[in-house]
Formats: C-alpha cells, structure tokens, sequence
C-alpha cells in the first residue's frame, strides 16, 4: 500500500537474471531494491544499480525481487555463495575491511552462511517495510 493505503502491485518476471539479483540483494543486505534500479543492457543482461543502502549490521532488506521468497535456491546460487564464503574469510574479506566495518563484514558472512545454510530465498520481514517506496 502507498502512503494513502492503497493498495498497489508489483509485478515478477520468474527470470533466472533476476533471481541471481535476488540472491545479491540479501548477501549485501540491500535496503533500496526498486524497479529503477534493474535495467536491461543492450546485450539483454540484467544490470543491478544505486546499491547506496547495502551492507547495513541490521537486517534491512527491501526489494521488489521477492517473487522467489521462500523458494529453494538454485543450485548455480548455493555453488556461488560456497565460493563468496570463502573468499570473504580470505582476500575479499581484507578488501572489503577497507570501505566497511568489522560488524559489516562479519555480519555479511553471517548472511551468506545462514543463505547457504537455509538454502531458500529470505522471506519478507514483518518487523520492517519489505518494499521500499516508491518501488520504481
């Protein structure tokens, strides 16, 4: 619902590019997933953009991409967060520690450990606002 309460709909394209985006948005625990922010490139590829809002110790996620919520992830999602968890205790982990903080980067691995572990999409939060506003 809009800030008035009425109600509105969002729609989902069960595209295996926007699940992989979904999958992004709760690693990096993006706040500011809306409509605009997923463009299709001249080489049909799905681009994600504006990930000012990510990141954050507490859980925020707030997307539009919620039309897997629940859902198993794929397998090619499980293989590519087996290798993100490894290198997020190694290498990565020491780049990342020099734009985030050490709750931020602990907190990331904590989320890619429990995707991994759950291995399903996060559902919506019922504590916080799971799309943002506007959606576009």
């Amino acid at each position: 619902r809009d800030d008035d309460g009425t109600p509105y709909a969002l729609a989902h394209a069960d595209d295996p590019r926007l699940a992989r985006l979904a999958v992004l948005d709760a690693v990096i625990n993006n706040a500011d997933r809306k409509g605009g922010h997923v463009l299709v490139g001249p080489d049909d590829r799905i681009y994600g953009v504006d990930h000012g809002v990510s990141f954050h110790v507490e859980e925020k996620l707030r997307t539009v991409l919620w039309g897997w919520a629940g859902r198993q992830l794929p397998r090619d999602a499980l293989e590519v967060l087996d290798t993100l968890a490894t290198q997020v205790t190694g290498a990565l982990g020491e780049e990342l520690a020099e734009h985030l903080t050490i709750s931020e980067v602990a907190e990331l691995t904590s989320r890619i450990d429990r995707l991994r572990d759950g291995g399903r999409f996060p559902l919506p939060p019922e504590e916080w606002p799971a799309i943002p506003w506007p959606p576009i």
